[in-house]
């Protein structure tokens, strides 16, 4: 199971008229979710959503089942290994071999193909930046920080965020992001 999390500080709070207008805020934040993460745009992965008020802090939470009705499956081919288990196929360049699986049917529970579907690696910053442009901007949400490095890094750079404590990484500015 898992959650997405919609919500705000004080000053963001501040500038709605009234509980209905929050109310209707969360209203369009339920229907993002259903949007981004419903099982084949439906609620029907979606096992509810609470809201929580405070004084200075409200939230929606949508917690919600990772279901995708398509993945990938490796293709395996007639070489064995050592041991005797069948091997993946590779193409002419070396690359593993999947084949596309669809079952509407019996769809699969499984969160790392569900995140897939919707981006892979940057899926989450994907999320935030699309729900900042289609919802919480409208609402006159302003973007935080990130502090995640990895966004903009290649391959090859990712090697320097493996570090050690105290070493000449610690000093580099925050990379620009935004929070939902």
């Amino acid at each position: 199971m898992e959650c997405l999390q919609f919500g705000g500080n004080r000053e963001f709070w501040s500038d709605f008229q009234d509980e209905e207008e929050i109310e209707s805020y969360f209203v369009h934040c339920y229907d993002y979710a259903v949007k981004k993460i419903g099982f084949m745009g439906t609620d029907k992965n979606i096992i509810c959503a609470i809201t929580v008020t405070e004084q200075n802090r409200r939230n929606l939470f949508v917690y919600y089942l990772p279901i995708t009705e398509q993945w990938r499956i490796k293709v395996m081919s007639n070489s064995r290994s050592v041991k005797g288990n069948k091997l993946q196929q590779r193409d002419e360049f070396g690359y593993q071999m999947y084949m596309a699986q669809r079952d509407i049917s019996k769809p699969l529970l499984c969160h790392s193909e569900f995140w897939k579907q919707r981006g892979g690696e940057m899926s989450y910053s994907t999320l935030q930046e699309n729900f900042y442009n289609e919802i919480s901007k409208r609402y006159g949400a302003k973007r935080g920080e990130s502090t995640s490095r990895l966004k903009y890094t290649v391959p090859e750079q990712v090697e320097r965020f493996c570090r050690i404590e105290g070493d000449m990484n610690d000093t580099l500015p925050p990379i620009k992001g935004i929070w939902i």
